[in-house]
């Protein structure tokens, strides 16, 4: 039971993906997937990695099977 709870941080960092949405006008927006146990602070976190000098939600969904976060980077 230990090692469950050792391991469970890490499995929840690891249902995160990030897409990079190119709109063509020079700004970054990226699509972070999480699944839909996962915490939106995981979800958060990993918009703040990928835009360290901050952010703006462009949108925000949860479904049955995964959230989405949509985040375009401040330069």
């Amino acid at each position: 039971m230990n090692k469950l709870i050792v391991l469970l941080p890490f499995l929840l960092v690891a249902c995160t993906t990030t897409t990079e949405i190119n709109r063509g006008n020079g700004k970054k927006q990226f699509l972070i997937a999480c699944g839909a146990s996962t915490p939106w602070s995981i979800c958060y976190d990993k918009a703040n990695e990928v835009c360290p000098s901050g952010y703006n939600d462009v949108s925000k969904s949860g479904g049955f099977n995964r959230k989405e976060l949509t985040v375009e980077c401040i330069k």
